[in-house]
């Protein structure tokens, strides 16, 4: 189990990286899709910036969950945008989806630390 998640891991981190430095210097396919969008391109720098930390973040130990989770929310978040207000393609989403959310499970551990103890 520890070797598929390091696997996971490191695809998840190369995924997020490329996605977010992209984003970062305004490759002109992410110009193009935040353009369809219609919100302008405010939120590319925001979200690549979120990307980039994340994957980093998902090799800092006692963050690994929150990085995970941030990974996931930005996902989550940019599918459904496509899907409400595109047609342009998303099925490599659903795969960083699965696997962002393997991550928040198996570290779940980490997450619950930021909680409020009871």
């Amino acid at each position: 189990m520890t070797l598929l998640i390091l696997i996971l891991r490191i695809a998840l981190t190369v995924a997020f990286l490329y996605y977010g430095l992209r984003k970062l210097v305004g490759g002109t396919a992410d110009v193009a899709v935040y353009d369809a969008l219609g919100f302008g391109q405010w939120p590319r720098p925001i979200t690549g910036s979120v990307e980039v930390i994340c994957a980093i973040g998902l090799w800092v130990v006692g963050f690994q969950g929150i990085a995970a989770l941030g990974l996931l929310v930005t996902v989550l978040t940019g599918t459904a945008a496509l899907s409400l207000f595109t047609t342009l393609p998303r099925a490599h989403m659903f795969a960083l989806i699965a696997g962002a959310a393997v991550l928040v499970w198996y570290d779940m551990a980490d997450i619950l630390l930021f909680l409020p103890q009871t």
